[in-house]
């Protein structure tokens, strides 16, 4: 009988033993279902937050703020635009911004490109006619060929000319002769040479 008690309470003791160990099992599970719900909501909660932003940023009309933007642009170079001015291709940045250096009143033609003592004969080189009339002349650079009035230069280089044709009307005119249409100027001489002999020696 004393066995059979003893076994008796063993059961029972087990029994009470095991009842415990799954009330604190079902707490456990209980508590952690609990935790997951939590977890789930804030997920839930956090993702409805950002879809709620997402929301509102699609609300805004993108379409109005955008062309305000092109049109501030816009106006910016439209300004930019007017206050710079038009440049030139191949035209430095400088003659843009700064007056550009004129030469003085007295030089209008540019820097020049002989230098004032250049000898006539090298200047002249490819022009024989012109070295001719330098020798004749007796002048041989820039700086006095530059001295003399164009007009000037003329009566010079015509003086030999003129004197040798009166040379060539005289000899003609000593010998009974005259050129085309000249012959009131050989009659004239003659009678000047009978008058005075002497007329002859002068040019």
């Amino acid at each position: 009988m004393a066995k059979k008690k003893a076994v008796a309470k063993k059961k029972t003791a087990k029994k009470t033993a095991k009842k415990p160990a799954k009330k604190t099992v079902k707490k456990a599970a209980k508590k952690a279902a609990a935790k997951k719900k939590t977890v789930k909501r804030a997920v839930t909660k956090k993702v409805a937050k950002k879809a709620a932003k997402k929301k509102k940023v699609a609300a805004k009309p993108v379409a109005e703020t955008r062309p305000a933007k092109k049109k501030a642009v816009a106006a910016k170079k439209v300004v930019k635009k007017a206050a710079r001015p038009t440049r030139k291709k191949g035209v430095r940045r400088a003659t843009l911004v700064a007056p550009a250096v004129t030469e003085p009143e007295g030089n209008k033609m540019g820097r020049s490109r002989i230098p004032t003592d250049a000898p006539l004969a090298v200047v002249f080189q490819n022009d024989l006619q012109a070295q001719e009339a330098f020798n004749l002349l007796g002048i041989t650079t820039i700086r006095e060929l530059e001295e003399m009035d164009p007009d000037e230069l003329v009566r010079l280089l015509t003086r030999p000319a003129k004197h040798t044709v009166g040379r060539i009307r005289r000899t003609l005119a000593m010998n009974n002769r005259c050129l085309l249409s000249d012959e009131a100027f050989a009659v004239d001489y003659q009678e000047r040479l009978a008058n005075d002999p002497n007329i002859r020696s002068t040019k």
